[in-house]
């Protein structure tokens, strides 16, 4: 990332976009639009594993395309622990600076 952001400040790589792509090491395609003669195919990739698990050779196999959507974010359970959690550190963080503070005598930041 570092190497991204340094090349990315450089007047000859600006039309890169070097550092708008850090967070990605600079890859600014989704691996699933790689090139078909890289080495192989998610085609050829996923025929090779149904064969090898057995399910290529199975015509009855049961193969579920339907996908859809049914939300994000945390169950309501989730949220409160979620929620503790964060009051937890938030509190861990004000005790430990009070101590630090106490330490140095009471210095102000």
């Amino acid at each position: 990332m570092r190497a991204c952001w340094r090349l990315g400040g450089l007047p000859e790589y600006a039309p890169l976009r070097l550092r708008e792509w850090t967070h990605t090491l600079g890859y600014r395609g989704h691996i699933l639009t790689k090139s078909r003669a890289y080495s192989t195919t998610y085609a050829a990739l996923r025929a090779e594993r149904a064969h090898h698990m057995g399910h290529a050779d199975t015509p009855n196999a049961i193969v579920d395309r339907q996908w859809r959507y049914v939300g994000s974010g945390h169950t309501p359970g989730a949220a409160l622990i979620a929620a503790g959690l964060a009051s937890d550190i938030v509190l861990n963080r004000e005790i430990a600076l009070t101590e630090v503070r106490i330490a140095d005598g009471g210095a102000a930041w």
